[in-house]
């Protein structure tokens, strides 16, 4: 339980995963006040950003390593 606890805050403290969730959000807002889209396909993009952003910190930090 701590280490899901703390991999959400580190997740949440690296400011490139709050860019992206603070754009996809605007676009998430954008588009529902325009089109209405079903909430499930919101969450389904929101799940992809997710996915994304962990991906990458992963790389990020097996380049940090190998760098080290």
């Amino acid at each position: 339980m701590k280490n899901a606890y703390h991999a959400v805050v580190h997740y949440l403290k690296d400011w490139k995963n709050l860019l992206a969730h603070a754009i996809v959000g605007v676009l998430i807002l954008a588009v529902g006040l325009f089109l209405p889209v079903p909430p499930i396909y919101r969450i389904a993009i929101l799940l992809l950003v997710i996915s994304l952003n962990i991906l990458r910190m992963r790389k990020s930090a097996k380049k940090a390593a190998v760098l080290q």
